[in-house]
C-alpha cells in the first residue's frame, strides 16, 4: 500500500465511529446522576404527556434548558423505548455530526487530507468523546458552530451575490439551532470568535458586518416561535431565561457555577485535547517564527486562533462557568493539531519543529504503551474490584497498537500511524466504559431502587432519597407506577436536612445512599426506622412510629 493512501484513514475513521459512537449505546450502564437521569426523565415526561413546547420534571416546568435536545431525545425514547440505548443515542450521534463537520470545515479551510486528520482528532479528543456518552446538550451545540463557521467563511469569499446570500442563509439556519440547542451561548462564541477574526485578519468592513449581523438576526427569527409559545405558556420565561440566567450569569454571581477562577478553562482545554494537545506546540513555534519574518499569517490559522482566542475569552470572563461549555472551542484544538500533522507530513516544518514533533510520537507512543496496563490497575484498586484476564488481554492489544503507530510512523506511514492512534483512544475508552465505568454507574444508581419497587407493584406512601435527587429512578419505574405518582409522593433531600426533621410520616420509607449511611455513622447521626432491605446503594428504612421508637446506625441497631 501507498505510504500516502488515503485507505487507512478511512478504515481507521469508520472503525473508531464504531467504537465510540454506536458500541457504548448497547452496553447496560445506568444512567448517569444528576444531569443524564434528569434530561432522561423530562424526555420521557414529555413524551408520555403528549408535550412539545413546554419542558416539564415531575409536573413542573423546567426551564433551564431550551428545547432542541429534549426534542431529540423524545423523537428517540419514542422509537427505541424507555431505556438506556434511546436516551443516549442523542448525544452520541450528534457527537458523530460534530466530529464530521469538524472534518468537513478543516477540509474546506486546509484541503481533504487535514479534514480527515481533524475528523479523526475531533473524535479521539478526550473531554468532547467523554460527554457524547451522556445526555449533555451542550454536545449538539458543536456541529452548528462548525457549520455556522463553515457558512459565514464561505460568504465572504463568495464572488456571486446568489453564494453569498445562500451561504449567508446556511448561516442563519445555524444560528437558529445553535440557539435553540443552548440559546445565546452558540451564538457568543460564533459571534466573538468570527469577530476577532475580521479584526485580526484586516477584512472587516460595513458589509461583513452587516452579514454577521443579519445571519445572526434571521437565526434568531427562525429560533423565535418556541421561545414566543413559551412565553404563552409561561408568563415571563423570557425575561427570567435572557435576562437572569443569560445576562445576570455572564455579569454577576447569581448563578450556578460561578465561584470558578479565571484560569479555569485551561486546564481542562489542555488536559482535555489529550492525546493530541500537545502537537499544537511545534506549529505554534513555526507560526511565531513566520511572524518575526513578517511573513503573513494564512487567514485559515488567523480564523482558527480567533475561534479559539476569542471564545476562550468570553467564556473566561463569565461569571458561571461549567467544562461543557467549552466544547464549541475543542474542535478549533483538533484542526490546529490536523494541521501540525499535515505540515510535518508534507515536510513543511522547521527542523528544530520537526524534531519536537517526532520526539512527542515517540513519547506518545511509549506512554500509549504503558496507559491501558496503569489505568487499568488504578480503577482496580479505587473500585476494590480484580478484573477478568480479557481486560489484560485488551490491555496487551491497545499497548502492541500504540507500538504499531510510532513503526508506522518511523517507516514515514503517516496517515497508518494516525488511524492507529484514533483506534488506540477508541478501544481505550471502550475498555474503559465496558468495565470500570459500569461499576462505578451501579454504585451510583437509581435503576436498582426503581426495579426493585417496580417488583414490589407499589411506591410507599411516601419517599425519601437521602442525598439523591430523584431524576432516574422516575425514569426506571414502570409505565403504570409513574402514572399514579403524586408530586408529593418522593422527597430528595440531603443527610443534614434529616436532623431538622421533627416528625416523619407513619410509613415513611427513607432511601439512604452508602455514601451518606457511612457519614451519618462518623456523625454520630441516627437513621429514624428499621432496616428493611439494601438495594443497590440505597439502605431502606421504614418508619413505622415516633422518631424515638427505633433507629439504626450504619447498618447497626441501637
Amino acid at each position: 500500500m501507498h505510504p500516502d493512501s488515503r485507505v487507512p484513514l478511512i478504515c481507521g475513521g469508520l472503525l473508531t465511529a464504531l467504537l465510540i459512537y454506536f458500541y457504548p449505546a448497547f452496553l447496560p450502564t445506568p444512567l448517569l446522576e444528576p444531569d443524564e437521569g434528569l434530561h432522561a426523565t423530562i424526555s420521557q415526561e414529555m413524551l408520555e404527556h403528549g408535550e412539545w413546547i413546554v419542558p416539564t420534571f415531575r409536573g413542573e416546568p423546567f426551564l433551564d434548558k431550551p428545547i432542541l435536545y429534549f426534542w431529540a431525545q423524545m423523537v428517540s425514547l419514542k422509537a427505541f423505548g424507555m431505556n438506556e440505548f434511546a436516551v443516549r443515542l442523542p448525544g452520541l450521534m450528534f457527537g458523530l455530526l460534530g466530529a464530521l463537520s469538524t472534518g468537513l470545515l478543516a477540509g474546506r479551510l486546509f484541503g481533504s487530507r487535514v479534514g480527515s486528520f481533524a475528523c479523526l482528532m475531533s473524535m479521539t479528543t478526550l473531554i468532547p468523546l467523554s460527554l457524547a456518552q451522556a445526555a449533555v446538550h451542550d454536545v449538539a451545540l458543536v456541529p452548528w458552530t462548525n457549520l455556522a463557521l463553515l457558512c459565514l467563511w464561505e460568504m465572504e469569499r463568495a464572488v456571486l451575490p446568489r453564494r453569498r446570500y445562500q451561504w449567508l442563509a446556511g448561516a442563519a439556519c445555524m444560528f437558529a439551532l445553535a440557539i435553540l440547542t443552548k440559546a445565546l451561548i452558540g451564538v457568543a462564541v460564533i459571534g466573538v470568535g468570527y469577530g476577532l477574526f475580521l479584526i485580526c485578519s484586516r477584512t472587516i468592513s460595513i458589509g461583513s458586518c452587516i452579514r454577521l449581523g443579519m445571519a445572526i438576526a434571521a437565526g434568531a427569527v427562525l429560533a423565535s416561535p418556541w421561545f414566543i409559545a413559551m412565553e404563552f405558556r409561561i408568563t415571563g420565561y423570557l425575561y427570567y431565561y435572557f435576562v437572569e440566567r443569560h445576562v445576570m450569569g455572564f455579569a454577576t454571581a447569581t448563578q450556578k457555577h460561578s465561584s470558578a477562577s479565571w484560569y479555569y478553562y485551561l486546564p481542562y482545554l489542555t488536559l482535555g485535547a489529550m492525546p493530541w494537545i500537545w502537537y499544537v506546540v511545534p506549529l505554534l513555534r513555526d507560526e511565531w517564527k513566520l511572524r518575526t519574518k513578517q511573513s503573513p499569517m494564512l487567514p485559515q490559522m488567523v480564523m482558527l486562533l480567533s475561534w479559539l482566542i476569542g471564545g476562550l475569552f468570553f467564556l473566561t470572563v463569565a461569571k458561571s462557568k461549567l467544562v461543557p461549555y467549552a466544547l464549541p472551542l475543542f474542535p478549533a484544538i483538533a484542526i490546529l493539531c490536523a494541521v501540525s500533522w499535515h505540515r510535518y507530513v508534507s515536510g513543511r516544518m522547521t527542523d528544530v519543529s520537526a524534531k519536537w514533533f517526532l520526539n512527542m510520537v515517540r513519547s506518545a507512543g511509549l506512554g500509549g504503551m504503558l496507559a491501558p496496563f496503569c489505568g487499568m490497575f488504578v480503577c482496580q484498586v479505587i473500585l476494590g474490584t480484580t478484573w477478568p484476564l480479557v481486560v489484560w488481554f485488551a490491555a496487551a492489544i491497545l499497548s502492541v497498537g500504540s507500538a504499531a503507530s510510532v513503526l508506522a510512523f518511523e517507516r514515514k506511514r503517516f496517515n497508518q500511524s494516525a488511524s492507529l492512534v484514533a483506534v488506540w483512544v477508541a478501544g481505550a475508552a471502550c475498555l474503559v466504559m465496558t468495565f470500570p465505568v459500569p461499576m462505578f454507574a451501579e454504585s451510583h444508581s437509581e435503576r436498582d431502587l426503581a426495579q426493585w419497587i417496580n417488583r414490589q407493584g407499589v411506591i410507599p406512601e411516601h419517599l425519601i432519597l437521602i442525598g439523591e435527587k430523584p431524576a432516574s429512578f422516575i425514569f426506571y419505574l414502570s409505565k403504570s407506577l409513574r402514572s399514579e405518582l403524586r408530586s408529593t409522593q418522593v422527597e430528595a433531600i440531603y443527610l443534614d436536612e434529616l436532623r431538622s426533621r421533627k416528625q416523619l410520616l407513619p410509613g415513611t420509607v427513607l432511601a439512604v445512599t452508602s455514601s451518606n449511611l457511612r457519614k451519618a455513622d462518623s456523625n454520630h447521626q441516627v437513621i429514624p426506622g428499621t432496616l428493611i432491605e439494601t438495594v443497590g446503594q440505597f439502605h431502606l428504612f421504614r418508619n413505622d412510629g415516633p422518631l424515638s421508637s427505633v433507629v439504626q446506625v450504619a447498618g447497626r441497631s441501637e
